[in-house]
């Protein structure tokens, strides 16, 4: 299926390769509609610009994804105040504000707020905020709002706030307990044992709780750590090869396989045998196993090694710590290890970094789920996670209304 999509920065460079040491074909102004050819790996999209034969590269982080072709002139029909723009929160000022269905005074009124309430803007118009309302959308006056203020620094990281860190796991409403065949026991299985978390990073990042347990059941059922208490894994070979095993190539190769006719199906094939006289195993999905070729491989070195293994519930390459606000992929691999706070706090450190919000954050906000997925998975599995995504927020918000006091 094609996928397209529109710049989402006001000026976004085209380069001829994906690197940033890379020429600038062009800089794109924002709203330029693009064709994705492919996803070239980390945080690099290939595209093309709609209406020309201009192929090049560009950052996907400032790209909002779509299965519909858009039209190459494509504009928001909504023009965001400077202070108060889509994916901002906003405090309410007066005593008492009507909150309504249109953006009108005499559109009909969907229930009344008190000072200091607060939502998250998806739009304006005119003088009406649109805003997240309960699970749907309704308008207030931007007159009677301010952007909210927070005794929480949301710029810089959250693994470094004590208070995320020493946040109550267990929400105060659990889900019963669900057949453990079905998918709603995973999602019920994450808010028993992590709502209390989640629920405060919803209420601090502004995104829907829903879409927050959604994103944790896509990308791990739930599971930060295995019945033998160590953190859960998947050491990528192909990985390995770039760190170390490229450089050590002949004892690479007496104990590490992986998929080389191609870089887009290097994930595939990967077995490992401790000696060259051994059979060669498929380790992927066994978590015992997992650990004997990780290992194994430390042994040879620590670095690479971590370097080339997702870590617990979010499941987050080694090689990502920077853009986690970790010194070294050895401090990261400690944190995630004693900690499953550290690991659900890395899902939105790595999609939000060290500033107050990012596209990707702005695209949960939203329930933009096609292009979170494409930051989160890469546009090649973007569709398929945009869909896990949205059913797993839809079977929690079905199995929360049967949810009793813990």
């Amino acid at each position: 299926m094609a996928l397209y999509g529109i710049v989402n920065a006001d000026r976004l460079n085209l380069r001829e390769r994906p690197t940033t040491a890379s020429r600038i074909l062009r800089q794109l102004k924002r709203n330029e509609a693009l064709e994705v050819l492919r996803d070239a790996g980390f945080d690099w999209l290939e595209v093309q610009v709609l209406g020309s034969s201009l192929r090049g590269f560009v950052s996907k982080l400032y790209v909002r994804l779509s299965e519909r072709r858009p039209d190459s002139g494509e504009r928001p029909s909504e023009k965001m105040s400077v202070g108060i723009g889509a994916g901002s929160t906003v405090e309410v000022t007066a005593r008492a504000l009507n909150v309504r269905g249109a953006p009108s005074t005499s559109a009909r009124i969907l229930g009344t707020v008190q000072l200091g309430a607060r939502f998250q803007v998806l739009g304006r118009q005119g003088d009406w905020l649109r805003v997240r309302y309960g699970n749907g959308e309704a308008f207030i006056a931007a007159a009677f709002v301010k952007p909210a203020t927070s005794g929480f620094a949301l710029e810089g990281y959250l693994i470094e706030e004590p208070e995320l860190l020493d946040a109550r796991m267990q929400p105060e409403k659990l889900i019963p307990l669900q057949p453990e065949s079905g998918t709603e026991a995973a999602v019920a299985r994450a808010w028993n044992l992590y709502g209390g978390l989640l629920q405060r990073l919803s209420d601090l990042l502004s995104i829907p709780v829903d879409v927050i347990v959604g994103v944790l059941v896509a990308e791990s059922g739930g599971d930060a750590f295995g019945e033998d208490g160590r953190m859960i894994i998947r050491f990528e070979n192909h990985i390995f090869w770039r760190y170390w095993g490229r450089s050590n190539a002949a004892l690479f190769d007496q104990h590490f396989t992986f998929d080389r006719t191609s870089p887009a199906r290097a994930w595939r094939g990967h077995q490992w045998r401790p000696d060259a006289e051994s059979a060669w195993i498929s380790f992927h999905g066994d978590q015992s196993l997992e650990w004997q070729v990780f290992t194994f491989a430390r042994n040879l070195d620590e670095t690479s090694a971590m370097l080339s293994i997702s870590m617990g519930v979010p499941q987050i390459m080694g090689f990502n710590f920077k853009r986690l606000g970790y010194e070294s992929v050895q401090q990261m691999f400690e944190r995630f290890s004693s900690s499953a706070h550290a690991q659900i706090i890395g899902i939105f450190d790595f999609v939000k970094g060290a500033a107050a919000t990012s596209p990707a954050i702005q695209a949960l906000q939203r329930r933009d789920y096609l292009t979170f997925a494409s930051i989160y998975n890469g546009s090649g599995n973007a569709i398929v996670y945009a869909g896990r995504i949205r059913r797993f927020a839809a079977i929690f918000n079905r199995l929360i209304r049967s949810a009793r006091p813990a």
